[in-house]
């Protein structure tokens, strides 16, 4: 052939060599990476994967849901009011009902629980998959805050004595696990020499509703314009 046909033909190999050795070196560093993590690391780094693929597949069900309501014939504004009211949930705008658990804490006179404990508490409700959650007839909410007072501890400015009665609706199962996990929620409070008890209920109701303020400093942000590319 030609001289310029087989210089074309080596060069080709020569790219399809460098690629191949390049995807064999990305492998290697990336298998390198992960062989130098720790098992504890491995794991966190797994339920991190798993939790945020869960979060997608129930935004792809929502999304598949909503476009097929459009295209069944439902209206925007059916849509537009289902939306508004998993975000009433949500937000605790809205007394709930569903299965869940129910939490004592108790704890002597003279004993206090810090406030980080009891963030803690709501944090492990919140990734094990509680939708709404109470504590001593306050519902927690995205800004809700715990603290430490001369006179005990506080949520939302409300003072919480013993025994504290902590209700969180989802899959009771799920977070019973997820509190008694060592380390976690309920042996950090007895670790402060707390008495916990969990019940599993299949129905609970949380009546207390939070009052939203309006926002002082966020505003929406606009639309994005259409990419000129």
């Amino acid at each position: 052939p030609p001289w310029g046909a087989r210089s074309h033909l080596l060069v080709a190999v020569l790219c399809a060599a460098l690629g191949f050795a390049l995807v064999v070196q990305v492998r290697q560093t990336h298998s390198d990476s992960l062989a130098l993590l720790r098992q504890d690391d491995l794991v966190r780094l797994l339920d991190e994967i798993t939790e945020r693929n869960d979060q997608l597949e129930q935004e792809q069900a929502q999304l598949v849901l909503d476009r097929n309501d459009l295209e069944s014939g439902v209206s925007a504004a059916e849509v537009a009011a289902r939306n508004a009211e998993v975000q009433a949930i949500l937000a605790g705008t809205v007394p709930v009902q569903g299965p869940g658990v129910e939490i004592t804490v108790r704890v002597d006179e003279g004993t206090r629980v810090p406030a980080s404990s009891w963030v803690n508490l709501i944090e492990e409700l919140r990734n094990a998959g509680a939708e709404a959650i109470e504590i001593d007839d306050v519902r927690v909410g995205a800004s809700t805050w715990v603290g430490d007072t001369d006179e005990g501890t506080v949520v939302d400015g409300q003072l919480i004595d013993s025994p504290v009665l902590v209700r969180a609706i989802g899959d009771p199962q799920t977070l019973e696990v997820a509190l008694e996990i060592p380390g976690g929620a309920l042996p950090t409070l007895r670790s402060n020499d707390a008495r916990t008890d969990v019940t599993r209920e299949d129905e609970l109701e949380i009546l207390s509703v939070r009052t939203l303020r309006d926002p002082q400093v966020a505003t929406p942000a606009p639309d994005p314009s259409p990419s000129s590319g």
